[in-house]
């Protein structure tokens, strides 16, 4: 903080002798003049400075209008939050205020008179966030307008407004980082807090592309945007740095202006940091006659020469002409299979050797030009047109055989997208010097196939082990993506063979089959085994599973296995017991009853499936299997408790023979759609005896009417049906008694 008088006075207030609006302006044109004397703030030296209110509805003291007061830097935020009336104001407010006041709208020339004090304090009411309503209230209507003799004119109040928060918000160094502005607040605290306009210097101007490298800046050459301008002072030390854009203080958006403002007197030097690929063009054109319009940046170092500037100047002919330096330029990347021909090279997808792609000149209106070049891709499907020419070309590449370019400019994202049209023609490119463009791509695709077989599958087994039973004339719809039918056919004969069909000239991507049932047959089971064999559509729908074809696919594994329209099948026969255990049911073989019988399913490698249902043999040893789905199954028979299974397939006439193996289990049985197998038997033995008694007949009438003559010890041998020997045994007691003997089982 700092200390002094502080006068404050207007013309638009009439003192003491004179009428209203008669008191003269002191030679500052801003809304309130405010005298500086006893001053202790080197930045604030005694004088007379323009003045504004921060707040519209606090009143300026004019009796007395002198008073001491406090003086501070403006930029700081602390400094104005020490006053109670405007605690609430923002960095924002701050910096929009301070770059209104650099621009000395109310003073330099460059404005030619657009803008008066009452427009400028009006704008900062505005940007305080009072509105017309708040800051008219209780102001005498001539005060903003000196007493009539200015207009205050809305627009250009909103004008004010709206480029001070675009300026600041352009985040381009537009706010002075060196400001002298400074702050008075009434020692009370109570009364008007008043921003002073130090009388500071501005520079700047213009950076421009020049293009035919005269030198002067000619009405149809460009700005340059983006380039960076450097300040320094007197010692050469840098004191702040901007980039060009637009100039805010004028309502025009430009290209290639830059401004430093809120600048004390002094001297300096400005830099210009040149872009890229550009130099700058010779300074002092013309024999610096024309200053407003040449350059004035060393070609070497980008420096001008020292400017002076006096309090309050604006110099406004501080310029830089730009050459470019044309360097060549390239284009090129990558030419690539797209597999599923989506007009994107995705990962994985490989380059297309040796393709031939020819390089032309493009016509200001899209059209080919003259040819430029030709070369062909390389071993990853890359080339490359280099040493170029600044200008606009157009890439044509040549398809080879049987392939087809992809959809142009699928994506976005260019780097990846085919840029070819359906003739392999792109666009036009813009190189600039030096430029290397790696995005012009092309996709191409080749056309696939999908297809193959409908069969009648005779077992019901889901795979193709039938010979001959291709069936023509069934109808196969392709579908897409969405499952829409986009083309049908109908099978027919391929190299002599029924059952064929075809899909051909595909474009990549996905798609299923659905097949109709002609009347009379269903759909065999899916996707059973092998699946180059096995039946592909669905037993309800007949529509295969989507399927993804690549560029050149030739996919025929996909068919349809049709079954007649499958009726109830059904198993059994007879259980009966084997009097003579030869595996055949003789005459007068009778059944047993009440034997569980199991069936299974049979698996394709003939083992035991799953249960599928328990039943027991009736009064007459019968038992059956009915309501079947055709199949493969297995019969299963428990056998009762000392009973023993015949020898299995003794007869070639399976109606009558036994069918189950020692462990009670029939070999695998194929029922068709309605078939009725009564054949499957089962038969069992008991094990018998044989024995009895030898004797001594002592009357020898061949009749055992002895008693206690039984002998002991007598051998015994049994035979079978061809004489031989098969046991042998020796008489002993049987309960005390002697001679008797016995074979079983």
């Amino acid at each position: 903080m700092s200390t002094m008088t502080i006068r404050v006075t207007s013309s638009a207030v009439n003192e003491e002798g004179t009428g209203f609006g008669e008191q003269p302006d002191l030679g500052a044109p801003s809304f309130w003049d405010v005298i500086i004397s006893d001053s202790t703030n080197s930045d604030l030296p005694n004088g007379t400075y323009d003045g504004y209110c921060l707040h519209p509805e606090l009143p300026i003291n004019f009796s007395p209008s002198e008073y001491q007061g406090d003086a501070s830097n403006g930029q700081d935020i602390g400094n104005y939050l020490a006053a109670d009336v405007v605690s609430s104001i923002t960095e924002t407010q701050i910096s929009q205020i301070n770059w209104l006041l650099s621009q000395n709208f109310t003073s330099d020339t460059k404005y030619a008179g657009q803008f008066n004090y009452g427009e400028m304090q009006a704008a900062i009411w505005e940007v305080m966030g009072f509105t017309p309503a708040q800051y008219n209230t209780g102001i005498n209507p001539g005060v903003l307008s000196d007493n009539g003799r200015q207009v205050v004119e809305t627009a250009d109040v909103s004008f004010l407004v709206s480029q001070s928060q675009a300026a600041v918000d352009s985040g381009i160094n537009v706010v002075p980082s060196d400001t002298f502005f400074s702050m008075v607040v009434d020692p009370d605290g109570v009364q008007q807090p008043l921003i002073i306009q130090l009388q500071s210097a501005k520079l700047g101007n213009y950076v421009w592309l020049d293009a035919d490298q005269d030198g002067i800046q000619d009405a149809n050459e460009l700005g340059v945007d983006g380039v960076v301008v450097e300040l320094y002072d007197a010692a050469g030390t840098l004191i702040t740095s901007t980039i060009t854009g637009d100039d805010y203080s004028t309502v025009e958006t430009e290209v290639g202006f830059y401004q430093f403002t809120g600048l004390d007197a002094g001297d300096y030097t400005v830099k210009f940091l040149t872009p890229a690929n550009m130099v700058l063009t010779a300074a002092d054109a013309a024999s610096n006659t024309q200053d407003d319009s040449d350059s004035d940046a060393d070609e070497i170092t980008g420096m001008t020469a020292t400017i002076s500037l006096a309090q309050g100047e604006s110099n406004q002919s501080v310029d830089a002409g730009l050459v470019e330096v044309v360097l060549p330029a390239s284009l090129g990347d990558t030419v690539f299979e797209d597999s599923n021909a989506n007009g994107i090279q995705d990962a994985g997808e490989t380059g297309i050797e040796n393709l031939t792609v020819n390089l032309y000149t493009c016509n200001p209106d899209g059209s080919t030009g003259a040819l430029v070049d030709t070369t062909a891709t390389d071993a990853n499907g890359n080339y490359n047109f280099a040493g170029l020419n600044p200008g606009d070309y157009k890439v044509e590449f040549v398809a080879a055989n049987g392939y087809i370019f992809s959809t142009q400019d699928a994506s976005v994202d260019d780097s990846v997208d085919s840029d070819a049209d359906s003739n392999g023609l792109t666009g036009c490119y813009n190189l600039t010097s030096g430029e290397n463009d790696t995005t012009v791509d092309a996709g191409l695709y080749q056309t696939a196939s999908l297809g193959d077989y409908v069969w009648v599958d005779t077992n019901g087994d889901g795979q193709q082990d039938e010979t001959g039973t291709g069936l023509n004339g069934v109808t196969v719809n392709l579908l897409d993506s969405t499952g829409a039918v986009i083309d049908t056919t109908v099978t027919m004969d391929n190299a002599g063979n029924a059952g064929y069909y075809l899909f051909d000239n595909l474009t990549p991507g996905d798609y299923s089959v659905e097949f109709v049932a002609p009347s009379g047959y269903n759909f065999t089971q899916q996707d059973q085994g092998n699946d180059a064999s096995d039946s592909d559509a669905n037993t309800a729908t007949g529509r295969t599973v989507t399927t993804t074809l690549t560029s050149g696919e030739n996919d025929l594994s996909w068919d349809a296995g049709l079954v007649a329209e499958v009726l109830p099948a059904s198993l059994g026969d007879t259980v009966f017991e084997d009097s003579n255990a030869n595996g055949i049911q003789d005459a007068g073989e009778t059944g047993i009853e009440n034997l569980t019988v199991n069936l299974y399913t049979c698996n394709p490698d003939g083992s035991t499936g799953a249960l599928v249902d328990t039943t027991a043999t009736d009064a007459n040893g019968n038992y059956n299997f009915a309501g079947l789905n055709p199949g493969d199954y297995k019969v299963e028979f428990v056998a009762a408790n000392g009973y023993i299974f015949s020898t299995q397939d003794a007869s070639v006439d399976d109606s009558v023979d036994s069918d189950a193996d020692s462990n009670g289990l029939t070999g695998c049985y194929n029922l068709t759609s309605g078939e009725n197998d009564t054949t499957v038997d089962a038969g069992l033995y008991q094990t018998a005896s044989l024995g009895d008694y030898v004797w001594v007949d002592t009357n020898g009438d061949g009749q055992q009417d002895e008693t206690g003559t039984g002998l002991n010890g007598v051998t015994v041998n049994l035979l079978d049906s061809t004489g031989a020997v098969i046991d042998t045994t020796v008489t002993m007691d049987n309960a005390g008694n002697a001679g008797y003997y016995l074979f079983d089982n």
